[in-house]
């Protein structure tokens, strides 16, 4: 018997002289113990200190751009510059030396296998058994029950689920392609085909987790009676799985995909719900404590209509492609630790995500509405805050923000954009 067949879809300064100056022949009257300048008669450890920013700057852009076998070489040279690091950065190459082997793991290569395969992968600390199958969808989970069909003496039919058969399909293709995508925010970001591959695989082994690591009864009883509320759940604990789990350079991309979806918004559609709830998430922590998150912008002034949503997707489009290594570690702590804390209760309600400040997110629409007027309150006063305090956007003279209302495509309509929107091309 077969009761779900597909789930889930699915990131050194040079001085040159200038031609037409002539040159100088360079005098020292230094000694070995004559300090050079003023500054380092100040402090004598400020050439290192430069050198070691330098240093640190080399690390950060490697891992943030996941150029693993400069990250492998800088760990080796680093160490003789920690002690002239700031503590941030410290913190940040002890952050970096942790966990850095966890994007890349030893069954990595079995993602883009062409053929079917079994392999143990680790999710959230745990083993997991994932059943692969190659395909050309983008990603999708498949579920099929297996059972026993008995007939008593009275010639009375009983089916009884033994066991559940969990599929997991991506391209693979796309899994450590260096194809580079196309649309703007791909070009932004530097996006390559296989950061988004990497999102989708995460994805779809997240939908994995949550069907195998729940007891059967439960799956069971959630598909069969609470499809619609297990569905929204899959799709938000598979992208937050995503974002925990992907490498920096794709985690953004994990948020950047979700946008088509935004602009589409259909409240009923699990996929819109569980990035809106993700989105919310993420905003709320970044209007909270705005100085941690200097690659996010505000926009210039609160939407007219869909304060929350239309917000999301501001900070979405318009991400700065440079960013801190403290960004990336945040923005992966807030999805792990969300799971631990409230990963549970958020199954237990019903769909009912906690946000900063006691506000709510019901992953239900329906069971929405007066939480939503309060976080678009909120949001309009922070935003009005930034906005006075000079943390937003500003808009040239020629320039308007006037977002649209995000709704689903009625009957005849089709999803345009030109060159120019801020999107990635999602190759489906």
């Amino acid at each position: 018997m077969t009761f779900l067949v597909v789930t889930g879809v699915l990131s050194c300064l040079t001085l040159n002289t200038r031609a037409d100056e002539p040159a100088v022949a360079e005098t020292s009257t230094t000694t070995a113990t004559q300090p050079a300048t003023a500054a380092e008669a100040a402090d004598p450890t400020a050439p290192m200190r430069e050198e070691a920013a330098v240093a640190y700057g080399e690390l950060a852009e490697a891992y943030l751009n996941n150029e693993w076998d400069t990250v492998e070489e800088m760990q080796r040279s680093i160490r003789r510059h920690i002690r002239f690091l700031d503590r941030q950065q410290r913190m940040d190459v002890t952050y970096i030396q942790k966990n850095v082997d966890d994007f890349r793991p030893r069954w990595w290569s079995k993602c883009s296998s062409s053929s079917n395969i079994s392999f143990k992968a680790g999710i959230w600390n745990r083993p997991l058994m994932a059943n692969y199958m190659p395909t050309q969808t983008l990603g999708a989970q498949s579920v099929r029950a297996k059972g026993e069909v008995r007939i008593d003496r009275r010639g009375n039919v009983e089916r009884t689920i033994t066991g559940l058969d969990v599929i997991v399909t991506w391209k693979p293709g796309m899994v450590n392609s260096t194809t580079p995508g196309t649309g703007k925010l791909a070009e932004v970001h530097d996006m390559k085909l296989g950061e988004l591959g990497e999102v989708i695989v995460w994805h779809e082994l997240g939908h994995c987790y949550i069907t195998n690591y729940l007891p059967m009864d439960h799956v069971v009883e959630l598909y069969e009676n609470h499809g619609m509320l297990f569905s929204h759940l899959q799709e938000f604990y598979a992208d937050l799985t995503a974002i925990q789990h992907s490498s920096p350079k794709a985690r953004r991309i994990a948020l950047i995909l979700r946008l088509e979806g935004l602009d589409r918004y259909d409240a009923a559609e699990q996929h819109a719900r569980a990035s809106h709830a993700i989105g919310s998430m993420i905003l709320f922590e970044a209007l909270e404590n705005p100085d941690d998150w200097p690659s996010l912008h505000f926009p210039p002034s609160v939407p007219g209509q869909q304060v929350e949503l239309n917000t999301i997707i501001y900070l979405y489009e318009h991400m700065d492609p440079k960013w801190t290594v403290k960004e990336a570690r945040a923005l992966r702590e807030l999805a792990g630790d969300y799971i631990k804390k409230y990963g549970e209760k958020t199954l237990r309600s019903k769909g009912m995500v906690t946000l900063p400040e006691r506000y709510k997110f019901s992953l239900m629409a329906g069971q929405d509405h007066e939480h939503q007027a309060e976080r678009d309150a909120y949001v309009t006063e922070k935003l009005k805050a930034l906005i006075e305090s000079g943390r937003a956007d500003t808009l040239a003279e020629d320039e308007a923000y006037d977002p649209p209302l995000r709704r689903p495509l009625r009957d005849g309509e089709e999803y345009v954009r030109t060159a120019d929107d801020r999107r990635i091309d999602i190759p489906f």
